[in-house]
């Protein structure tokens, strides 16, 4: 089997997403239309079309709900007189579970399934999976995987987009099933709208307000920009900020500590004030220059958990270890008064810190 860093060295990286179920009529469509096959050079060959072929090539799985999970399957065809042999199948992504098939043979004309199972992130947008195929005598193969996350009020656009010195501008929201609701918070602030009094006109089911990042030094911007409104089945909308500062100039301090953090913030959804409830946080292996080779056995031993929050105590419950490259910790979140809670909780390990941003609102009954 070829090592995990060959196979991304030779394929280009896709970011990625979300899952489903694909029926037999969606996989016998795509086989018969010879859609996902791949154009490549065999050893000792001159370039032409792949014996291996995907269907579908991509399961789209239209709408789906933030933290959902879904089943995708898809076929591996092997359109040529001879046995072909998977080498290895690796998701671009942790969040995505794949069924065992490196080692398994194609017999001539042969299918062979594979059964794949994503979660979808907490944030809104259009995301996608990606899962590396590679075999012996044929080209590399991808099965792909794509889904639009949406919360019940919709984000246009589902982020803040700060590159190229950007540094305010305007958002759209609305919901979705078209009742009118209340922004209360953007931002760490009061919303300010575009063309809506709230001291003077009535709640909307669609408002423009404005964002912006204007004095920010790099190392205090803010990788998400978190919107709250008075919708119980949607309290408060995570949008990624993206600025030169929150993608790889963001945490540096990972490289020596040797982990980050799966999930880039936590919600915490609903709690009564003065009650702990139960959060999970987990923790990935992190040294891209070592190829993910492990020089600290104890990176993931936890020392502590601390709060960064006013009104928010935590405490470290447990720590379960996800084979040898990741940890999942049990954190207890006590909100000590009402309101919405917006910041982070520092965790510490053998080998460093690090921060995760946290969301959570509290009520009194």
């Amino acid at each position: 089997m070829l090592p995990k860093f060959a196979i991304l060295a030779a394929l280009a990286f896709v970011v990625p997403s979300l899952p489903a179920l694909a029926t037999g009529q969606a996989v016998a469509q795509a086989a018969g239309q010879g859609t996902g096959q791949v154009t490549g050079q065999v050893a000792g060959q001159d370039s032409q079309p792949s014996p291996i072929s995907i269907a579908p090539p991509v399961v789209d799985l239209g709408v789906v709900e933030p933290g959902s999970t879904h089943p995708a399957k898809f076929v591996i065809i092997n359109s040529s007189k001879r046995e072909i042999t998977v080498l290895a199948a690796m998701p671009n992504c942790k969040c995505t579970a794949i069924s065992p098939i490196a080692g398994k043979k194609i017999a001539p004309g042969g299918t062979l399934e594979l059964s794949a199972s994503l979660a979808a992130p907490r944030a809104p947008g259009v995301k996608e999976a990606v899962v590396f195929l590679t075999f012996d005598g044929a080209p590399p193969a991808q099965a792909k995987i794509k889904g639009d996350v949406r919360l019940k009020v919709i984000a246009d656009p589902p982020y803040v987009d700060a590159l190229k010195e950007v540094v305010a501008g305007t958002l759209k929201l609305r919901s979705a099933d078209g009742q009118p609701f209340r922004i209360i918070r953007s931002g760490l602030a009061d919303p300010v709208f575009v063309g809506f009094d709230p001291a003077k006109d009535a709640p909307r089911a669609e408002y423009q307000i404005k964002w912006s990042l204007a004095g920010r030094a790099c190392e205090q911007m803010p990788i998400w920009w978190f919107v709250w409104t008075d919708r119980i089945d949607c309290p408060v909308i995570p949008l990624r900020v993206r600025d030169e500062c929150t993608g790889s100039k963001n945490d540096m301090e990972r490289f020596a500590r040797f982990w980050i953090v799966k999930e880039q913030f936590v919600d915490a959804g609903r709690a009564m004030n003065g009650k702990p409830v139960t959060i999970e946080v987990e923790l990935e292996h992190y040294n891209p220059p070592k190829k993910g080779a492990i020089e600290r056995a104890d990176w993931s031993t936890v020392i502590g958990v601390r709060s960064l929050i006013p009104g928010l105590e935590v405490k470290f419950v447990s720590k379960r270890d996800v084979g040898t490259d990741a940890a999942m910790l049990t954190i207890e979140c006590t909100p000590t008064r009402a309101g919405a809670f917006e910041g982070e909780i520092e965790i510490e390990t053998a080998a460093g810190k690090g921060r995760v941003p946290f969301v959570m609102f509290a009520t009194t009954w």
